[in-house]
């Protein structure tokens, strides 16, 4: 996922910056952070950001003109304003910013901010993945299952599979403990993507199976039980 700080303070920039990353080591999240002093530079970027730190007062264009073009451009965003202002506190709420907070930065506000974020946004989220040259940007639910390949492990989507240089426990560590559970020690599945199961096999709703293990299959009843409760006739 790709965050942005947009404040002229190069200090405060790497206070926002260590803070993130040292949230990211503690939820495992594969995170990035871009910097910029002004908020021309942030709307000049080819990136769209999913959370950017906002400060008010900037050289140009102030943080809250900022956000209001950048809601046009990107209405996902997430925007938190980290700023001296506090009068603005009511005009930032126009942009639909996801929080306010006065400088200096708290650090445990501001995990507390973003683990609201992730509980927002749920299960499906963006995770960056290692294909050959290339870095490639999926949502957690695009994936029906992972397959270990020694080292390696194939990442299987709808209807391609993508072939990574890590081992399957560190993608499986980037994604939702709630709907993926292993089935056998080389598959971990996606319970969304699962049209029926039996002793032998997982089968999911575009045609492919996984073998399912004696060890494993009692787990997986369990956490496929709890899943479906409510949602069974």
């Amino acid at each position: 996922m790709r965050f942005a700080v947009c404040d002229d303070d190069m200090l405060f920039q790497n206070e926002i910056k260590k803070a993130v990353y040292t949230y990211s080591n503690m939820r495992n999240l594969d995170l990035a952070v871009d910097e910029y002093i002004c908020g021309e530079d942030l709307l000049n970027s080819s990136y769209e950001y999913d959370v950017v730190f906002m400060d008010y007062r900037m050289s140009g264009i102030n943080g809250l003109e900022t956000a209001k073009i950048l809601r046009g451009k990107n209405k996902d965003c997430v925007i938190i304003f980290l700023t001296s202002y506090s009068k603005i506190v009511y005009e930032v709420f126009e942009v639909s910013a996801f929080r306010f907070f006065e400088k200096p930065l708290d650090v445990d506000k501001l995990h507390k901010a973003l683990d609201d974020y992730f509980t927002t946004i749920g299960d499906d989220y963006p995770i960056l993945l290692k294909v050959g040259r290339e870095t490639v940007c999926i949502k957690t639910n695009e994936v029906f299952y992972l397959e270990a390949d020694n080292k390696k492990c194939f990442v299987n989507l709808v209807n391609e599979s993508l072939h990574c240089a890590r081992t399957m426990a560190s993608i499986a560590a980037q994604l939702p403990a709630s709907i993926f559970h292993k089935v056998n020690k080389a598959f971990i599945v996606n319970i969304n993507h699962i049209k029926n199961y039996d002793k032998e096999y997982v089968y999911f709703t575009n045609g492919a199976r996984v073998p399912a293990s004696r060890k494993y299959l009692p787990s997986f009843k369990e956490a496929y039980k709890n899943y479906a409760k409510g949602r069974s006739l």
